[in-house]
């Protein structure tokens, strides 16, 4: 990006603030079923043979609304297993982004991180603000351990069809499974392409396996595959003919690239009031709230956490 160019596509933004991709809409792969009624109902959130496509507008009841772009993906009642996605950026970091995160369960900033971090090094919120400290896997730290510290994904893509060429739809998961499968594939397109990733034409793709861990049971998990009839290569020379357009028309996609990266660093966190969503759908947190048992310690009390989701606790 030219010195220029930089300093006009400054913003007046306070700092603190993450700017995140323009979302228009979720990929999700489970729901939350609200048992009970009154003041005794609870959302749970169970998980999904199948995607689904949601607007960013949540009802009372928990549920989503789905996004019109759903009735061009499925016809009628079939399951919707596979999704046509572009990939926006050259920059894999800026489609898929992965930490370990751990959220607030209790303060009146419910659902906002109180720590991410990469392995090596993590960012906490602390009573001093927020510290850079070491991180260790969250098994190994007894703030992870104690705030149910996870492996957190966000994937953004673009959903063929979709109107605004901006704005993008966001795929959350705490899966390793999901996360190996995207990572990996967009890993080596990356470096297939020579880094040419931006409008590339793929299928997201739901697909179940079975392991000893799962009691031979399968789970599902999303998958980024090449499209019917379209192979690497093809696909390849789609994206490289995307780009070449953009450069005609004289489109800067590394300078967009960059004021994306920006915007995320203008913030302590690159997180989103959803994420908390996903998060909490944790095997043995689900399992706990299954069995009816209230708890107000240990893992930072379950159920305050479901109380506040079913209530709509504020951002």
């Amino acid at each position: 990006m030219s010195q220029d160019l930089t300093e006009n596509c400054n913003l007046s933004v306070i700092r603190g603030i993450t700017i995140t991709p323009p979302l228009i809409g979720r990929i999700t792969m489970g729901h939350t079923e609200v048992r009970g009624t009154g003041d005794d109902s609870k959302g749970v959130p169970k998980k999904d043979d199948h995607f689904t496509v949601t607007t960013l507008c949540q009802k009372s009841d928990r549920s989503w609304e789905i996004h019109p772009i759903q009735a061009t993906l499925v016809k009628g009642k079939e399951k919707l297993l596979r999704i046509p996605v572009r990939i926006a950026y050259n920059d894999p970091g800026l489609t898929l982004h992965n930490s370990y995160s751990c959220f607030d369960t209790e303060k009146k900033t419910v659902g906002r991180v109180m720590c991410t971090g990469n392995g090596e090094t993590a960012r906490r919120t602390t009573d001093e603000g927020v510290k850079q400290i070491a991180c260790p896997r969250p098994e190994a730290c007894e703030y992870g351990v104690r705030f149910r510290c996870k492996n957190m994904t966000r994937a953004y893509f673009q959903i063929e069809g979709q109107e605004d060429d901006l704005g993008m739809f966001v795929l959350r998961s705490t899966g390793r499974n999901t996360l190996d499968a995207l990572a990996g594939r967009l890993a080596r397109l990356h470096g297939m392409s020579g880094g040419k990733l931006a409008g590339m034409p793929l299928m997201l793709e739901l697909k179940a396996k079975t392991t000893a861990q799962s009691f031979r049971k399968p789970f599902y998990y999303a998958d980024l595959v090449f499209r019917p009839g379209m192979g690497m290569i093809e696909t390849i020379k789609t994206a490289r003919a995307y780009q070449s357009t953009l450069a005609e028309a004289d489109l800067h996609l590394d300078d967009m690239e960059a004021a994306i990266r920006a915007g995320l660093a203008n913030g302590d966190f690159a997180d989103e009031i959803e994420d908390i969503d996903e998060w909490v759908s944790d095997d043995a947190l689900v399992a706990m709230a299954g069995g009816g048992q209230r708890q107000s310690g240990g893992l930072k009390g379950l159920d305050a956490v479901l109380d506040k989701l079913v209530a709509g606790a504020p951002s």
